[in-house]
């Protein structure tokens, strides 16, 4: 007879591997759990649908989700004549996935060039979605993608032949982001801003120093004022972030 609490504790125990489990487990894979049970191939059948129904689900809503994920990317450059280029040419690529392009990723780290243009190829999707998850307008989205590429470019050459074990496709990914992140603070201007600040700074510091080897002393906020013909309040968050920086190098 079959023992009911046994039952449902392996159906448990199944589920639990199942969700855990990177691939999809076969039908006698599953079953295999219940060898031990005393099961006509009626129940067998009915633990099988049981089972596989909830993978079936949240595999339909992944899908579902991915779908509406698209679409929004997609209606932001709805007319964009740079994506449906960029889009039929990835049509016509051979791309890589999985373990051909961890191969491909082993033979680029031994000095094999003839794999760089596939491993770029393979990249080109994926570049795709990055740059779509970015703010941009989609006057600059061309030279985004074209950013994106060339720091990909970039690293692939650097790390060809360089014989070292890493995990290139993180490495990949974080060249392909910086390229594309340095392009839109330049595009917001942020680059600039920061300039800005580390000018003002080396302009604080230089009249610091000369009024002090003047005077001195240290200068106060009021004397760097009158000196700098800067505000006492954006002296003192300059003064701060100076001291920051002079602590940090004593460490």
């Amino acid at each position: 007879m079959l023992d009911q609490n046994t039952f449902m504790e392996t159906i448990r125990e199944v589920t639990e591997i199942m969700k855990a489990s990177e691939e999809t487990l076969s039908r006698e894979q599953i079953l295999s759990y219940f060898d031990s049970m005393d099961l006509n191939e009626n129940q067998k059948n009915m633990i099988f649908e049981y089972l596989m129904k909830p993978q079936d689900e949240a595999a339909e809503e992944e899908k579902a989700e991915a779908s509406v994920q698209s679409r929004e990317e997609d209606e932001k450059f709805p007319e964009s004549q740079v994506l449906r280029m960029y889009m039929e040419e990835l049509q016509g690529l051979n791309v890589y996935e999985g373990e051909e392009l961890e191969d491909l990723y082993e033979d680029l780290l031994d000095g094999d060039r003839g794999c760089i243009e596939k491993i770029a190829d393979s990249w080109m999707g994926r570049i795709l979605k990055m740059a779509k998850k970015l703010d941009i307008d989609e006057a600059d989205f061309s030279d985004l993608i074209q950013e994106g590429n060339v720091g990909l470019i970039m690293k692939i050459e650097e790390i060809c032949g360089c014989g070292h074990r890493m995990d290139v496709d993180k490495v990949l990914c974080e060249a392909v982001e910086t390229s594309m992140k340095a392009y839109v603070q330049e595009l917001s201007g942020e680059d600039d801003v920061e300039n800005a600040m580390v000018g003002k700074a080396t302009l604080v510091n230089e009249a610091r120093k000369y009024l002090m080897e003047t005077n001195g002393q240290e200068p106060s906020v009021q004397e760097l004022s009158a000196y700098t013909r800067m505000s006492t309040g954006e002296l003192r968050d300059i003064l701060n972030m100076i001291q920051k920086a002079e602590d940090k190098m004593k460490r």
